[in-house]
């Protein structure tokens, strides 16, 4: 496992507590790369009133919670959206305890397995939703897979940093190397996979291309898109396939401008 391509992320956090608590457990298991999905409320000003903004408030007491690991919080990225942070991710699983239709399911032992194959060929995601209501359908259509961490069916409902600390236990702990796969395999291996931001440029010329293509439902065109971004992450596709398949749709574009002219 290269703890250096694992990224953890945490969507619209609301608790700088819980910011803090994320940076500790972190550290604590060898992972450095930590990036926010900011909030709304992190663009007006502090509640307290006091200077600066909103967010350089949040961080400021979250760096007093992380004491020796404010140094992640130091180095962590914020974005405006879950699609920014998840850029240069060519792997993402998002976590849930719910059942999500369609996703690998993965318990944190093999979320953890999945995360040291991956992270030799490309970046790692790991994405957290905010306290309140955890990542939604649509968030998690971004994922190529989910994890639970099993809980008593009393309380299923895990802190934010709790949620954090168990997944990055299991992800950092040292592990018995796999058995290497046969030859045959090896040239698949060592591709480089594609990148999460090329896959959603090719959704978004996907959606515009089908749409006015009639394909798609106006009133639902996610729904097909969903089905379609399945197919496309079971397949595992390389950097330069799908960077092939947004020419292809480039290249129809064109074709489709030039005949309504």
């Amino acid at each position: 496992m290269e703890p250096g391509k694992v990224r953890i992320v945490l969507h619209r956090p609301q608790s700088a507590d819980n910011i803090g608590a994320v940076a500790r457990a972190m550290k604590n298991f060898g992972l450095s790369r930590l990036a926010i999905v900011a909030p709304p409320s992190w663009a007006g000003r502090p509640r307290s009133g006091g200077p600066g903004t909103a967010r350089e408030d949040v961080l400021a007491r979250a760096r007093r919670l992380a004491r020796h690991a404010s140094d992640v919080l130091e180095a962590a990225e914020v974005h405006a959206d879950l699609r920014g942070a998840l850029g240069p991710a060519s792997w993402t699983c998002g976590t849930t305890s719910r059942a999500v239709e369609g996703r690998p399911f993965l318990d944190p032992a093999a979320l953890a397995a999945e995360v040291a194959r991956r992270s030799v060929q490309g970046e790692v995601a790991v994405v957290f939703g905010q306290e309140r209501r955890g990542l939604s359908d649509a968030e998690l259509e971004l994922c190529q897979a989910v994890c639970s961490i099993p809980t008593s069916p009393a309380y299923d409902s895990m802190n934010l940093a709790q949620s954090v600390a168990v997944l990055a236990y299991e992800i950092g702990r040292p592990r018995q190397v796999s058995t290497p796969q046969p030859a045959a395999a090896e040239p698949a291996r060592h591709a480089t996979p594609a990148r999460h931001a090329t896959i959603e440029a090719l959704w978004d010329r996907m959606r515009a291309l089908l749409g006015a293509a009639g394909y798609l439902n106006p009133q639902n065109p996610e729904h097909i898109l969903a089905d379609l971004r399945r197919l496309l992450a079971r397949a595992e596709p390389t950097q330069r396939e799908v960077e092939l398949l947004v020419a292809a749709v480039r290249a129809l574009e064109r074709t489709l401008r030039e005949r309504a002219r």
